[in-house]
């Protein structure tokens, strides 16, 4: 990071409650350090306040947002389905700010970037539904982490997606197709508003979403470009644009 002044983005926080009397927000470093290093910006967390953030003046400040993956998922009530074991844990606080971080975002044209869990809240937040568990679903792979505990492994290169030519994915990496990694148990069904499937996995699981219809630029890939992205010509590519549209947002 430079001396220089930097493009803000604002990359959204869990609310942890579990085993401590004392909530904490938080956020991977692997996402700081992405947007950071590979997208030359400032990251500055949002917490997961929900109705206690003036999103659309917080959301004025920023140039750009990217919204996280996580351990927790989008409570089903979101998409109208009931909630069931298989879907928990859940994040209503993370869920109530992110939404209304996509809404403004979309509404004042601010960059967006969601990954995972954030490319999923995208989806919905758009009107779109969600897979509870997608192993479950006849003829879909089980695109769950390894959970091996090694990072290298986990995070690793795991199956090949296909890419749609019409897409933001597409005008980014300049292929039909790469390798991505997986951990995810939960995903696409039904695809939101004006969301577009910018790639499928070989089952036709959809792993990355883009908004043709939006000035801004919008992206959402259910993998995890974000660690070590510079190691990765993909990852770096997708950061590099992310970055770029946030700077032009800047000036």
């Amino acid at each position: 990071m430079t001396n220089s002044v930097l493009p803000i983005i604002g990359v959204s926080a869990c609310l942890y409650k579990a085993d401590t009397p004392k909530p904490y927000h938080a956020v991977d470093d692997k996402y700081l350090r992405a947007v950071a290093v590979s997208s030359n910006t400032m990251p500055v967390i949002i917490p997961a306040l929900g109705d206690l953030l003036d999103i659309p003046k917080l959301v004025s400040k920023l140039d750009g947002i990217m919204l996280t993956g996580s351990a927790s998922n989008v409570h089903p009530d979101r998409y109208n389905t009931a909630p069931s074991r298989e879907a928990e844990p859940y994040d209503p606080m993370r869920d109530q700010t992110t939404f209304a971080l996509i809404q403004e975002a979309l509404k004042q044209e601010v960059p967006l970037l969601a990954i995972c869990r954030g490319f999923q809240e995208l989806n919905v937040a758009l009107g779109g539904s969600l897979y509870p568990q997608i192993r479950d679903i006849p003829g879909r792979m089980d695109h769950s982490s390894p959970d091996t505990k090694n990072m290298e492994i986990d995070y690793g290169p795991n199956h090949t997606i296909s890419i749609s030519k019409e897409g933001c994915l597409f005008r980014i990496l300049k292929s039909e197709e790469t390798k991505v990694n997986s951990l995810h148990y939960q995903a696409v069904n039904q695809l939101g508003e004006g969301l577009i499937a910018d790639a499928v996995a070989k089952d036709g699981t959809v792993e990355a979403i883009s908004m043709p219809g939006q000035k801004s630029f919008v992206l959402g890939v259910q993998w995890h470009p974000e660690y070590k992205a510079n190691d990765n010509t993909t990852s770096e590519a997708i950061f590099k644009a992310f970055g770029d549209a946030v700077s032009h947002r800047a000036k």
